[in-house]
């Protein structure tokens, strides 16, 4: 599931959303109108289940989460946390 906020930039005379989140790639994209995308790619099969569950569970809080261009920081953090928690245990 692809999921791109409401909010557009021009770049290279296109509208693109600021922010798309790829569930299946587990990727989020960033535009920026000066700038090259930054592309953050997940690799954590927490993140993935994660992102599968919300997407078919929760899809308007993702929505959100991506609208409001705060995806890519609860990710992260998300990351963080189960990290941590892992390493606790170990």
């Amino acid at each position: 599931m692809i999921i791109r906020s409401k909010d557009k930039v021009q770049v290279n005379g296109k509208n693109k959303p600021v922010w798309v989140l790829d569930t299946d790639a587990l990727t989020v994209t960033n535009n920026t109108p000066d700038a090259e995308p930054s592309v953050t790619a997940f690799s954590s099969d927490h993140i993935k289940y994660h992102l599968h569950y919300s997407a078919e569970y929760r899809p308007a809080r993702l929505k959100k989460l991506v609208n409001d261009g705060t995806i890519l920081s609860y990710l992260t953090e998300l990351d963080r946390s189960v990290a941590e928690a892992i390493e606790r245990q170990v």
